[in-house]
């Protein structure tokens, strides 16, 4: 049966308050960070429940940032997910440390706490927890281990933005969290993060880092007046756009919830995901999973595999050492991840489900029933051939 063509709605969409909020800042003649980036600080920390906000150029620095605040240096471990967006494990590199690569739980796709417990070393300076997708990972259980550690806890918050668990905004659990406000996030203003912590120390730290010609290594990872304009007015919208990103994640769970093949994954009771993409699980072994993917996608469909798994990536496995070396490689690191391979570690869970067990589907708004309902018919036909 031929597929529906479906007119799916772009992702973001700027309109009139966004035309202003560039006007104001073309003619303040302030480009560089000023007011409207100090005033999205505020307006930021305030919105998620947190003392302080540190504006920044994108999330990956605010990672490196966050690693660098807290002290993370040469012969230090961080532990981080085995399964996210590359930044969250190459953030370690940045500051020489160590990765220490943690399987995932099936339920969210977050650190499985039990595996973190069992990846702590004598070195373990920090952990980094990554919401995948806007589902919560189960984070009461991970800064339970990182407490009793006395190991800091970095959140990786990039999908999360007005997520929360038993009404306590993801990104305000750990000792520091990043959010991401790139072109495709729900937050979007093209490029552009966020730092937030409640540690006075830590923010003072990040602000130091920030800006470069402090009299420690500090760098340019400022943010621009034109990312906090837009990011404040995509704030204002952030909580109703949210909704209509449930409202969709919810309509595409009950139309498959009969469906042998997809199910569509919920979060936990207690947790509020936002869904930055609905996740489906393909529940039978496609070897052509690829053309049936790339014949929705044809179709108009937003949907694709979601990443690879970061202990096989060539940052951590590379063909031959980069100038600035490998911090496992190093010779005052003698732990057992040394000269142990990469790529070579299992990870049971995570590479039972990646690459071709977990979907992503874009529900933003103005998405809606009508495309919904559409992709369901299409996904449908794909899968049951």
């Amino acid at each position: 049966m031929p597929l529906e063509t479906i007119a799916w709605p772009s992702w973001p969409q700027y309109g009139h308050e966004e035309k202003e909020a560039v006007a104001r800042v073309i003619n303040s003649n302030q480009l560089f960070a000023a007011k409207e980036v100090a005033t999205f600080e505020n307006e930021y920390a305030r919105y998620l429940g947190a003392r302080f906000a540190c504006g920044l150029g994108n999330a990956t620095q605010g990672l490196h940032l966050a690693l660098a605040a807290v002290g993370v240096g040469a012969g230090d471990e961080v532990v981080v997910p085995a399964y996210s967006w590359i930044s969250s494990a190459s953030c370690t590199l940045m500051q020489n440390a160590v990765p220490v690569f943690c399987d995932l739980e099936g339920e969210s796709l977050g650190l499985d706490p039990v595996a973190l417990e069992a990846a702590i070393t004598e070195q373990t300076k920090a952990i980094v927890v990554t919401h995948m997708f806007g589902y919560p990972a189960k984070i009461h259980e991970i800064v339970e281990v990182a407490t009793r550690h006395r190991i800091a806890l970095v959140e990786d918050a990039s999908h999360v933005h007005g997520a929360s668990v038993e009404g306590q905004c993801l990104g305000t659990f750990g000792d520091i969290s990043v959010f991401s406000m790139h072109q495709r996030k729900s937050l979007s203003v093209g490029d552009g993060g966020v730092l937030c912590t409640d540690d006075a120390e830590i923010f003072e730290s990040v602000r130091r880092l920030r800006s470069f010609g402090h009299h420690e290594l500090s760098y340019n990872y400022r943010m621009t007046e034109f990312a906090a304009a837009l990011g404040r007015a995509g704030l204002r919208r952030l909580d109703a756009e949210n909704e209509i990103r449930i409202s969709n994640a919810k309509l595409l769970r009950d139309l498959l919830s009969d469906d042998e093949v997809l199910r569509v994954r919920d979060v936990r009771v207690g947790e509020r995901g936002v869904y930055y993409a609905a996740l489906l699980d393909v529940m039978v072994d496609f070897p052509d999973i690829d053309q049936r993917l790339l014949t929705l996608q044809q179709s108009g469909l937003p949907i694709r595999k979601t990443w690879s798994l970061l202990h096989k990536h060539p940052h951590f496995n590379p063909v031959s050492p980069p100038a600035r070396g490998l911090p496992w490689e190093n010779p005052t690191y003698q732990r057992s991840h040394k000269h142990v391979p990469y790529a070579e570690q299992v990870m049971p869970a995570a590479e039972y489900y990646c690459p071709d067990r977990i979907l992503e589907l874009y529900v933003h708004p103005p998405a809606g029933e009508k495309e919904i309902e559409a992709a369901v018919r299409n996904l449908k036909s794909v899968f049951r051939g």
